[in-house]
């Protein structure tokens, strides 16, 4: 059932299918956006949303995080199909476990049918969306297409500093791919991937900000141990991470290694025990390690 009142206006909807913590910052960026360009006078790319919730309390939740847009934002309980039939654009945002329970229901390739589908789930190739969606049979000569597109953001999506990467689909009209391009610039950069390339490339751009964060917390608890209270350190850590990621984009980082390094210096000394505990190594194994678990869940 919809749980506010909504005021229909001209221009595509875009229906959010589990408006969870992901879903709900490409929401959010994508409010932002039109918002102003409708502040300006121009018409926006999208003018209706449709949101998704599974409980009551979500509903109140996301209501309340998106009470400024309430004359553009519909919010739904329970009925998924309903919201897809309504969207010119669906983006899949729910867990990745619920594929079959959302995806199997009857009335959702009806729904889907000649529309751009943006999925968001871990673990989860078009194969797979395609094997929910059409598990009462094969697509039929006279059914529309719908085209998948598989997007992977992280959680600074939030603050409009995402990467974001979006696979590559030569079967997706270039009007959508454009449309796709604009929402996730909303949030911060992009980039194309191969779909080969796309587990490794997901955790390069989603799972590696938690990996790093082992990383940081080894400083500060560094730091600590040295007499540093943690808020000062975390302050001062913070600052420098943001400056590392711009010396980044410039240099490569064993350039920059070399040029930090002073012989006999302090930044050596930590260089050659970092090398000594094989940090390099255990990264580079982790990295591997959630790449090869987003292909195995996608099977």
């Amino acid at each position: 059932m919809a749980t506010n009142g909504f005021t229909p206006k001209m221009g595509l909807t875009l229906g959010v299918i589990g408006c969870g913590n992901m879903a709900g910052a490409i929401l959010s960026g994508v409010l932002d956006s039109c918002a102003n360009t409708q502040a300006s006078g121009e018409e926006p790319k999208i003018s209706r949303f449709i949101a998704t919730v599974n409980s009551q309390s979500s509903a109140k939740r996301v209501k309340s995080r998106f009470s400024k847009y309430a004359d553009r934002l519909e919010i739904i309980q329970g009925e998924n199909v309903t919201a897809m039939k309504e969207a010119d654009v669906v983006i899949l945002g729910f867990k990745p476990y619920m594929i079959d329970l959302v995806l199997r229901i009857e009335g959702v390739r009806e729904a889907l049918a000649g529309k751009l589908v943006i999925s968001v789930l871990a673990g989860s190739p078009v194969e797979k969306l395609n094997a929910a969606i059409f598990q009462a049979g094969p697509r039929t000569a006279d059914e529309k297409p719908f085209f998948i597109k598989r997007a992977m953001m992280n959680m600074a999506a939030e603050y409009g500093e995402s990467m974001t990467v979006l696979e590559t689909n030569p079967d997706i009209p270039k009007k959508y791919e454009d449309l796709t391009e604009w929402m996730f610039s909303q949030l911060g950069k992009t980039a194309p991937v191969a779909p080969e390339l796309y587990d490794v490339a997901g955790v390069m751009a989603g799972a590696s900000g938690a990996l790093l964060s082992i990383a940081f917390d080894g400083m500060l608890d560094g730091a600590v141990s040295q007499g540093m209270k943690r808020a000062d350190a975390n302050k001062i850590l913070t600052q420098s991470l943001i400056s590392l990621a711009t010396l980044l984009q410039n240099e490569h980082p064993a350039v920059l290694r070399e040029k930090f390094s002073s012989p006999k210096g302090t930044t050596i000394a930590g260089l050659l025990s970092l090398e000594e505990d094989r940090a390099r190594y255990a990264y580079s194994k982790a990295t591997i390690a959630s790449s090869e678990r987003s292909k195995e869940i996608g099977k």
